[in-house]
């Protein structure tokens, strides 16, 4: 009989470890779920970005181009409409 009940204990303790185990790796998928949602997310964020600067760029370079042409007795130039700057920075 004392021999059943160390066996028993041996059976609950593997039966706990095993357990315990079990859930500190679920914790552990969790985490790195978590953790690839975020970067899912810095991804995004980041093409958003991205998306945003080329549409900018696309609006001022109409604009530029627009302004640009002659309109009503006005030169051409495009270096007119940065006449404030020196020659290098265009």
């Amino acid at each position: 009989m004392n021999m059943m009940r160390i066996k028993k204990k041996k059976v609950t303790i593997l039966l706990l470890a095993l357990s315990c185990g079990l859930f500190m790796d679920s914790l552990l998928c969790v985490k790195r779920t978590i953790s690839e949602v975020q970067l899912m997310h810095n991804v995004r964020e980041h093409k958003q970005v991205g998306e945003r600067q080329d549409w900018l760029q696309e609006k001022l370079k109409e604009i530029i181009v627009a302004s640009s042409k002659p309109q009503h007795g006005q030169s051409g130039n495009i270096k007119n409409l940065f006449s404030n700057y020196p020659d290098e920075n265009l």
